[in-house]
């Protein structure tokens, strides 16, 4: 079977605002993680990649040339229908960052989402079809720890 990698963002940003924003993420979630990218197939530090997410700072979903640095990514390979999970990343290249849901899903549990947005654990996980059997595991529940946890 085919599988994508996982890259989890554990560095330190370059901007001040998106250290605050990554420090945000990281305490109201209790984790090292703040950001997550999905990779087709087995990836490797210290090399670049065709990374698929929904950013932020990249202002939704997109696909951008990234180099994992050792010391600010971890990587989890997931056997999976490669071709299902990027393509689901992609079809959706262009739509928002839901900045709502990360405010209302993640830093104050209300579980508000707008299914027209994305954020990155969320994205990631729909495009690995995570077991939807528990109803308050939807994706927008997955912060990039729940994620961790989960795969």
């Amino acid at each position: 079977m085919s599988g994508v990698t996982i890259a989890f963002y554990k560095g330190r940003a370059n901007k001040f605002w998106y250290r605050i924003q990554d420090a945000a993420v990281r305490l109201a979630t209790n984790s090292i993680y703040s950001h997550v990218e999905l990779i087709e197939g087995r990836a490797h530090l210290d090399q670049s990649y065709l990374c698929l997410t929904a950013s932020g700072r990249d202002g939704g979903v997109r696909a951008k040339n990234i180099y994992l640095r050792p010391d600010s990514w971890d990587l989890k390979f997931v056997p999976c229908d490669a071709t299902y999970a990027t393509r689901f990343i992609t079809d959706r290249i262009g739509l928002k960052y839901d900045y709502k849901a990360i405010l209302l899903t993640q830093l104050i549990n209300l579980g508000v989402e707008d299914p027209t947005k994305w954020f990155c654990s969320e994205i990631i996980a729909a495009a690995l079809r995570l077991d939807q059997s528990d109803p308050t595991h939807k994706f927008h529940w997955y912060s990039p720890k729940r994620l961790a946890a989960a795969i």
